[in-house]
Formats: structure tokens, sequence, C-alpha cells
């Protein structure tokens, strides 16, 4: 095994093999080196990206010479290294990862083999071969289980079970990290990836008492800033409204850059919606939105704003005004999407409440946005302009007749269409338990046991058969006192017995059995 520290190594053999023709290869390893660490500090710094891509292929290049005219040289095994480096850099993931399984085929005592290893493991991570990243992760953890990238390989690892979505297993790996690193740093950051993995699925909880734990003296501002800014936002969620405010507000005091304080003034206006100061909360989200006109931020905070306006304060017209302007301020934000959707159908439903003001009576209002939703998915394979119809019909008129219909229609594409399991779970027992009576009942507990909620099934089962029981001994008592009744009149105004008729109560009443219902949205059951 060659026994030497990268560019080190290489700058001795430089001096000494200086002038020397046959050492013209160690010149341009060298060469290939410094301009790979000018790139590297460039991407850190103002450098652009395109200055920082021509950078890298002149690596690659000079290392391909090394390889094709000195394939013989001791230093192969440097270049083939550095040359999948910069293909790495270069997002070229597919020929990065050929070369370091060159250098563990080729060249397994090598120095770079530990190297090759994780880096073979980061560049399948990017390209999203997840199984054969992990494969690469234990691998590295078994061959070399003291090399001091063991602790970035651990961090990877549960990178990597985070995108599997296997959220436990990834923080088995950062525990894993906490307890063999001695170094506080390392502990900091694999709590810091917890908190992380908890914040990206909901539970604000758990991601706050990570992040607590990281709050120290000392931390570095550039940490502190992203950590607090984290912490405030889990504290207005749990609703630990005054912590969220007195956190967002220093952190707003001690904010040095212009980039640092919108973020900020959204997470504090977010600290006043807690606490129920609604007004405050749209003030703060105005001064974003002047403040840092045509931005993220202010695309952010017209989207909090029409949030607010809907789920707070009833308000659709300034909701719908909140929302249509979010792409205005900045097409590509992430919000964008979402507003533009929420515009959209908040528009449709005040449209139909004024058709129904018109005369347009609750039925035909929602049948109509149904029918609309029915051809929009059955006709031209828009399940995403459907699904906010079918959610309209939901929302506005609850009551009609057609609503049933609709909310198992919004269930059954988030199962089979959107593939959200536990929505669509959540949809179905939403639909038995609001509409027991309703004969998209039989198919809602079908579907809940294709999804494997056998228990939840004969729980609302039971429900529905005795609502549907209820509701059986309430029609039999109305055509039992309407029999009686007519019975009485008969007696009372029919001719002598000889001539009177018969009389048969009415028997309209009938409660559809739980097997009649279509199992697929929209269509009649």
């Amino acid at each position: 095994m060659k026994v030497r520290k990268g560019c080190i190594g290489l700058v001795a053999a430089a001096a000494l093999c200086a002038g020397s023709i046959s050492c013209a290869y160690y010149n341009t390893l060298y060469n290939a080196r410094k301009i790979y660490r000018e790139a590297e500090k460039s991407s850190a710094t103002s450098g652009s990206s395109r200055e920082q891509r021509e950078k890298y292929q002149k690596v690659i290049e000079k290392c391909a010479k090394v390889i094709t005219e000195y394939p013989k040289s001791r230093w192969v095994d440097d270049a083939v290294f550095l040359m999948g480096m910069a293909l790495l850099r270069q997002q070229e993931y597919d020929k990065s990862i050929r070369k370091f399984e060159e250098i563990l085929t080729n060249f397994p005592e090598s120095d770079y083999a530990p190297q090759a290893r994780h880096q073979l493991a980061v560049a399948r991570y990017r390209r999203q071969d997840y199984e054969a990243a992990l494969a690469d992760v234990e691998r590295f953890l078994a061959d070399y289980p003291r090399h001091e990238l063991r602790f970035e390989t651990l961090f990877l690892g549960g990178d990597v079970k985070g995108a599997l979505g296997e959220d436990e297993a990834a923080l088995a790996y950062y525990e894993r990290v906490a307890e063999a690193g001695g170094k506080a740093e390392l502990i900091d950051e694999a709590r810091v990836r917890s908190a992380e993995l908890f914040y990206a699925r909901g539970d604000w909880e758990r991601a706050a008492a990570n992040y607590e734990r990281v709050m120290r003296k000392g931390l570095p501002w550039e940490r502190r800033y992203r950590i607090s800014l984290r912490l405030g936002e889990c504290y207005a969620r749990i609703g630990k409204c005054d912590r969220s405010l007195a956190l967002t507000t220093d952190l707003l005091e001690k904010a040095t850059t212009a980039l640092e304080a919108p973020p900020v003034m959204l997470a504090r206006a977010a600290g006043f919606e807690c606490m129920d100061s609604l007004g405050a909360a749209l003030a703060a989200y105005d001064e974003v939105i002047v403040r840092y006109p045509k931005s993220l931020f202010s695309a952010e905070a017209y989207y909090r704003k029409g949030v607010l306006y809907d789920e707070r304060l009833d308000s659709l017209r300034a909701a719908e005004a909140a929302f249509s302007k979010v792409g205005g301020e900045y097409a590509n934000s992430a919000f964008a999407p979402e507003a533009l959707e929420k515009s959209t159908s908040i528009r449709r439903l005040m449209e139909l409440r004024r058709a129904a003001l018109a005369g347009e009576t609750t039925e035909q209002a929602a049948e109509k946005i149904f029918m609309t939703a029915e051809i929009q998915f059955m006709k031209l394979g828009d399940a995403k302009t459907a699904l906010a119809g079918y959610v309209a019909v939901l929302d506005s008129f609850p009551a009609a007749a057609i609503a049933p219909r609709a909310a198992y229609a919004i269930a059954w594409i988030e199962q089979h269409r959107l593939e959200r399991s536990d929505s669509a779970a959540a949809r179905y027992r939403a639909l038995v338990e609001r509409y027991p009576r309703s004969p998209q009942v039989r198919g809602a507990l079908h579907e809940l046991r294709a999804l494997g909620e056998l228990e939840l099934v004969e729980r609302l089962r039971a429900y529905a058969d005795s609502a549907l029981a209820d509701t059986a001994a309430a029609n039999a008592e109305l055509r039992a006192a309407a029999a009686a009744a007519s019975v009485r009149d008969t007696l009372r105004l029919s001719p002598p017995p000889d001539t009177a008729r018969t009389v048969q109560p009415p028997d309209t009443a009938r409660t559809a059995p739980l097997d009649t219902a279509r199992i697929a949205p929209g269509g009649n059951p």
C-alpha cells in the first residue's frame, strides 16, 4: 500500500522531479489537484456554476491524460479517484460510479479505497439508487469500522433510509453517530438531522426536543439562526406561542443580512397566529410584502394570508385575492401551484353561491359541480382538477344528496391515483361516520379492507349497521303511524262496511342495502 496523503505526496513528488520530462505526469496531476481545489473553493464563495464546471472539466481532462499516457504510473489511482470526484461534482453520476468502482476493483489496497466506497454510496444516493447506496454504506462500515469517514457514512446511511421513508431506521443511524462520536459537533449534527426528520414528517414535539438539545452557548451564528428558525415554528405548531414569539423576536433583532430577516418575520407572524392575534399576523405578512416585493418571501406571505382568511377569518373573497397574487410575486415559489388551485376553487365556490342566490337550488348547484368533476375525471382524465371539484361539493354542500358520492370519489382518487393511503383511509372513515346510511358505505368498507384496516372495518360496519337499524325502526314507526291514521280516516269517512275499500299504507321509505355501492368514483351506486 502506498503511504501518502493526497496532494502532500504529489507536491513532494513534483518537487523531486521538477524539470524532468519523464515526470511530466506528476505536474499534470498536481495541476489537476490545484484546479480541483479552486473549483471547490469557488463553490463555497461567489464562483459561477459555469466557472466551476469549466474547472472540473479541466480536472477530468488532465486526469484522463495521466491515465491514458501513463497507465503504469504509481499515481494512476490518484488520477482515477480525482476524476471520479470531478465527475461527481458535475453530477455525472454514472461516470463517477464507474471510476470509484475502478478503484475498488483495480486498486483494492490503495489509500483511496475507503474513500471510493464512501463516494460510491454518495453517487448512488444522489442518483436515487437508494438500495445500492445502502449496500455501499453497510460495506464501508463493515470493512473500515475505524476510518475517519465512518461518521459521514453513518449520516449518509440515515439520509438514505429517510429517502426510503424508513424514518425509524434513519433515526437509528443518526443515533449511532451520537453514541460513537466523541466530538460535540458530531453529536449535535446527529441531533439536528433527527430533528429535521421529525420536522419533515410533522412531528413538531420531537423535532423541538431535538433542536432544544443543540441550542447551547458557543453555537456558530449561522447554525443558531437556522435551528432557532425551525424551533420557533415548532413552538407555534405545538401551541407554545409565547416561546415562539420570544425566540423569533430575539432572532429578528440579531439578524445581520437582508436575507436573514424575512424568514424570521414570517415565522414571527406564525407566532401571532398561534396567539390568535390575527390582526398582528396580517400586519406582519403585509410588512414582508412591502419590504420584499416580487420575492420568495412575499409569495409565501400572500399564501399564508390566504390560508388565514380562508381558515380563520372565513372570508373567501379576501382569501381568493391573496392566493391569486402568489404566482405573480414569484412564479417558481413552492406555494404557487397550491395557491393557484385554491384560488380557482374559491372562485368556483363564489360563482356557485351567486348562482344559488339567482334562483338555483342547493341540490342543483351541487349536482352541477359534481357532474363537472365527473367529466374532468372520467372523460378527460384530469384527476387533480376533478378532485378540487369533488372537494368543493363536500365543503360547500355537505347536506346535498350527492355529497356521499363526492366523499367517496375524493377518497378513491387519493388512494388509487395519488397513492396517499393514510389520507384515503381517513377519508373513507369520515364518509362512513358522516353518511352511515348512504350506499357508498359498502365501497368505503371494501377499500378500507384492501388497505389492511381490518379492525377499523369491523368497527365502522357495526356503526353503519346500527345506523341502518335505527333508520329502519324509525321508518317502521312512521309506516305504522301512517297506517293507523289511514284506518281512522277510513272508519270516519268511508261508507258502510260492505262498500269499504281496502287501504294500503304507504311504503316509500326504504333503506338501501350496503351491497349496492359502486366501487369507483363518480357514478350512481
